[in-house]
């Protein structure tokens, strides 16, 4: 597990260069005032940061003060970083800032190099990073700024422990530690350094670390944030002592709906691997859910932002392919008319204009292609998300048919093991279905005879059915549907085809299973029918009490169809439903 990328951005929020260079000047505490909004802004991830530092420039400018261009300039960087997502913007601003430093003689080129060693580091790129932190290291030492000595030590402890070299990582962690300074920083360098024992598997000496990380005190505000390193670290370690107090916090913190949805998720992970680990499987199974379903909100709301966009873009473009064709098409007219008006004299013009006219219908075309071939590679980007989802989706289902695995081993009653296998064939026919669908080509829709003669196989897998004995017949149409649809009828095909193979066919006695899926008219129909014991009437089938029949009811009644039991040798269901 790797959390330095969070911890690193927390800590540049803490980094904000707004100094005291500006006292003194006419126009200073208006411009500290506007540079100081701009960076609030900015951090909120609003547009408003933009006019406001430009603002602060224009002052700047204005009352000729090349120190507060300088912070304007700054500013107008941070704001193309995290607001915008414009890093080209943001280094030309952080360039012009560097160039009115040097020019001016401005000491303040330490802590601008920090700024765009974050912002490289933000960014992965961590050649740029390295070289602009050491820059800003050499200088903040030449003028004994020992704040920025701090900052640069740790935000250079991260970087490396990003790179995987920890010796260096340690290094420079363990020196901003050493310098007294602002100790409220040392919580974030307690939970980097924690962070990085734990990716060398040295829960030893991580766990001291991680406790200080998580120490309450007003000094630091991710104290309980930072517990999921701790319960990650103790669940690694196999250690369970002192953790009832850090349990309760990390519980308190997770539902404490101030703190973000990621952070709220990455604690109840780490709990439920926490719990898993101590044997505490139900509460693991609670927590694990809780982490998977705001896992899924985040997913849905980037899926949601990433189409809105989309959809805006689009409708932007389109519009001004729009307006810029029907500029067009007047500019033909209006030539055309003055045209017929010089016909006598307008050989060599029409020929001129003919060829401006082609030529530019054919960049507006060649733009209406590339726009075109944009919003393909969009829709590709969607679908790919959309896959992404099918695909987590799937593998939790995995984890917890896992989990079910390893609680199976340590039970012996028949029942309760039964029990275990059906839940277990129940989660995997659903993670048949998202693995069906991140496979597929259409994410809307899937083949339903490729997936129930898949269902049917792995049931008969999962009860060793002998199928020389068990003669199976599979009669499914080539019908596309979609998932709220093949949830409810794959779990009842489960429960159905379970239900034979269990009851219908006495030992070693061979038989027949049929399982029919076919459209007729409006309504679409299943047979699953055994030539087994049967049953003697719908009464018998209603007074039956079993989980099993309960959920195939629930189902039914969830497709808005009808159950019935067909009059045959064996037992023979028909379903009804319509789509």
């Amino acid at each position: 597990m790797n959390f330095s990328k969070p911890i690193l951005y927390l800590l540049f929020i803490c980094l904000v260069p707004i100094s005291g260079y500006a006292q003194g000047h006419l126009a200073a505490a208006q411009l500290q005032k506007l540079v100081d909004q701009s960076w609030e802004f900015s951090l909120q991830g609003q547009d408003s940061a933009l006019v406001i530092a430009r603002a602060a420039l224009k002052l700047a400018q204005k009352n000729d003060y090349p120190f507060g261009e300088v912070l304007a300039r700054e500013s107008m960087g941070l704001y193309f970083e995290m607001v915008s997502g414009d890093i080209e913007k943001a280094s030309e601003q952080y360039f012009i800032a560097i160039e009115l430093c040097e020019t001016h003689q401005i000491d303040y080129l330490a802590d601008i190099f920090h700024t765009l060693g974050v912002m490289f580091h933000t960014t992965d790129n961590y050649e740029n990073a390295e070289r602009y932190y050491k820059q800003a290291l050499e200088k903040a030492k030449a003028k004994g700024d020992f704040l920025l000595i701090k900052k640069c030590f740790i935000n250079m402890g991260s970087l490396y422990s990003s790179q995987e070299d920890f010796v260096r990582a340690e290094k420079y962690m363990q020196e901003s530690l050493d310098l007294p300074i602002d100790p409220h920083l040392d919580y974030t360098t307690y939970a980097n350094l924690g962070n990085l024992y734990v990716k060398q598997k040295k829960f030893g000496k991580a766990i001291p670390v991680l406790l200080k990380a998580t120490k309450e005190v007003s000094d630091n505000p991710d104290a309980d944030l930072n517990l999921y390193f701790l319960l990650y670290a103790k669940a690694m370690a196999r250690d369970s002592s002192g953790m009832t107090g850090v349990l309760a916090r990390a519980k308190r913190a997770a539902a404490d709906e101030r703190h973000g949805p990621r952070d709220r998720s990455l604690l109840y992970r780490n709990i439920a691997d926490y719990l898993a680990f101590t044997g505490d499987y139900q509460k693991a199974f609670y927590y694990r859910d809780k982490y998977i379903q705001i896992y899924e909100e985040i997913k849905e709301k980037q899926r949601d932002q990433v189409v809105l966009d989309m959809e805006a873009k689009y409708e932007a473009e389109k519009k001004d392919a729009q307006l810029k064709l029907l500029t067009l098409e007047a500019e033909k007219k209006a030539q055309q008319t003055r045209l017929y008006s010089y016909l006598a004299l307008a050989g060599l013009v029409i020929a001129g204009l003919i060829g401006f006219f082609w030529y530019k219908n054919r960049e507006k075309n060649k733009l209406l292609t590339r726009q075109k071939v944009k919003l393909e590679e969009n829709v590709e980007e969607i679908n790919l998300l959309l896959r992404e989802v099918h695909h987590r989706v799937k593998n939790n289902l995995q984890v917890v048919t896992s989990l079910l695995n390893i609680q199976q081993r340590s039970i012996t009653d028949e029942k309760a093991l039964e029990a275990i296998q059906e839940s277990k064939n129940r989660i995997e026919s659903m993670g048949l279905i998202h693995r069906s669908f991140y496979q597929n080509k259409n994410l809307g829709e899937i083949n339903s005879r490729e997936y129930i003669q898949n269902l049917v196989e792995q049931i008969f897998t999962s009860y060793q059915t002998d199928q020389d004995r068990i003669q199976l017949d599979i009669q499914v149409a080539d019908l596309y549907l979609d998932m709220d649809t093949l949830v409810p009828l794959g779990l009842i095909i489960n429960e159905m085809v379970s239900n034979s193979l269990k009851h219908a066919f006495a030992a070693k006695e061979p038989g027949k299973l049929s399982i029919a899926l076919d459209k007729r008219e409006e309504k679409y129909q299943l047979k699953i029918a055994d030539n087994g014991a049967g049953l003697e009437d719908m009464a018998q089938l209603e007074r039956s009490s079993s989980f099993g029949l309960k959920m195939v009811k629930a189902f039914v009644k969830k497709l808005n169809g009808s159950l019935t039991l067909l009059p045959t040798d064996g037992t023979t269901f028909q379903i009804e439903f319509k789509v």
